[in-house]
């Protein structure tokens, strides 16, 4: 019986330690995780001049129609 009693005395000792340790240095790892987060998209963002406008196009990925591929059929709508 003792040995049970013991058990579960250490087993909610190591869950209220954890549980602290948890509330400390998760705040910590959430700022170290954000700072990376920001330096790594820093290369990317460009500074702009206020009432700067940019213009991206997409790239044309589209594959060009071969004429030679089937019969083009003339219609009307009736």
């Amino acid at each position: 019986m003792g040995v049970l009693l013991k058990f579960i005395l250490v087993g909610v000792l190591v869950y209220y330690v954890f549980k602290s340790a948890v509330r400390l240095f998760l705040p910590f790892l959430g700022k170290k995780f954000e700072e990376k987060i920001n330096q790594a998209g820093q290369p990317y963002q460009k500074i702009k001049k206020e009432g700067e406008v940019t213009i991206q196009k997409k790239k044309n990925t589209s594959k060009p129609i071969d004429k030679d591929l089937g019969e083009y059929t003339e219609y009307e709508d009736v």
